[in-house]
């Protein structure tokens, strides 16, 4: 039987193409948003020409043509990430995700705000040599006991064209093309919480529950803080190059300069740590990506508590998930 890892990369692109033409994504009706842009490419010395459309079908047309000629066919695929710049008021300071941010009133759509967004930290125009694949499903970003507090948006893009080099802002540390095989592994071979591979982001459930007190940390909240225990957020593993990897030189070079290895809780000096509402994103790229959908997803949604005290709650969740 065919691994999922094995299966050509154009297929998977065409296959996403396809799925995000006909499914129609979910949208979060919420005043508060953000969007982002997936922007895929694929490994080859010379683009040959594609031929814009202007219709869903036509583009599937247009995408068959390009996807099969003899410098395309045999190609692997790459995904955008970048990692945030450190900055001390930034809440998703360091972390790893995609190029985006926050609606603007400039913005006429959710589209405009991913496109501007990637412009001004990449220096990548996504209207000339990129084709607008469609929209993932959006996602919450959830607080707990605050709600929902914004939907960010997900739109997909494939490089048609040669590019010049990324040009990172002062928002952007690095950024890197990724395989697309390392995240298809995951969904064929999915780590066990709490195993030898697995790796998470830890955050603490009395922080969470009582935020005003986890500077000051009275007698009280230390003793909730060991007997809550954490949330484990699940981590991709993504490796990384510099063969295919940015690296912002004002920043590397300034007084407070930073390498992709110093946020040691989202990267080391070979793997970017993938987490929370991109790696959900990931999740459901893989699978629209795939001829078979996965049994199951590269990773759960839901944090796993600490397996010493919250075992049974795990198991139910991760059940859950499966279903």
């Amino acid at each position: 039987m065919e691994s999922k890892a094995d299966v050509a990369h154009v297929e998977c692109v065409a296959q996403l193409a396809r799925h995000l033409a006909s499914v129609p994504h979910v949208h979060i009706a919420h005043p508060r948003r953000s969007a982002v842009a997936i922007v895929i490419r694929l490994v080859i010395s010379t683009y040959p020409p594609y031929t814009p459309a202007q219709t869903p079908e036509a583009t599937i047309q247009s995408l068959h043509a390009f996807l099969n000629h003899p410098l395309v066919s045999s190609s692997q695929a790459q995904v955008l990430f970048i990692q945030r710049a450190q900055h001390s008021r930034d809440p998703w300071s360091g972390n790893i995700g995609f190029p985006g941010g926050k609606h603007e009133l400039c913005d006429t759509s959710d589209q405009d705000t991913a496109e501007r967004e990637t412009r001004e930290e990449l220096g990548l125009d996504l209207k000339m040599g990129f084709v607008h694949l469609g929209q993932l499903d959006d996602v919450a970003v959830y607080l707990l006991g605050q709600g929902t507090r914004m939907a960010v948006s997900p739109h997909v893009y494939l490089q048609t064209q040669e590019q010049s080099e990324l040009c990172v802002s002062d928002e952007v540390a690095s950024a890197h093309w990724i395989d697309f095989s390392c995240m298809v592994q995951r969904a064929e071979r999915p780590v066990r919480p709490f195993s030898r591979e697995y790796k998470s982001i830890g955050a603490s459930i009395a922080a969470r529950i009582f935020p005003k007190y986890a500077q000051t940390q009275p007698w009280w909240f230390r003793i909730a803080s060991v007997g809550l225990g954490n949330l484990h957020y699940t981590v991709l593993p993504l490796p990384y190059t510099a063969e295919h990897s940015v690296t912002n030189k004002v920043l590397e070079a300034g007084p407070n300069s930073v390498r992709v290895s110093d946020h040691v809780r989202f990267a080391s000096d070979t793997e970017l740590y993938l987490w929370g509402i991109s790696l959900c994103m990931v999740s459901e790229l893989v699978d629209m990506s795939l001829p078979i959908a996965p049994n199951r997803s590269v990773a759960s949604p839901w944090p796993q508590l600490g397996s010493w005290l919250w075992t049974d709650i795990n198991w139910v969740t991760n059940t859950a998930h499966r279903l």
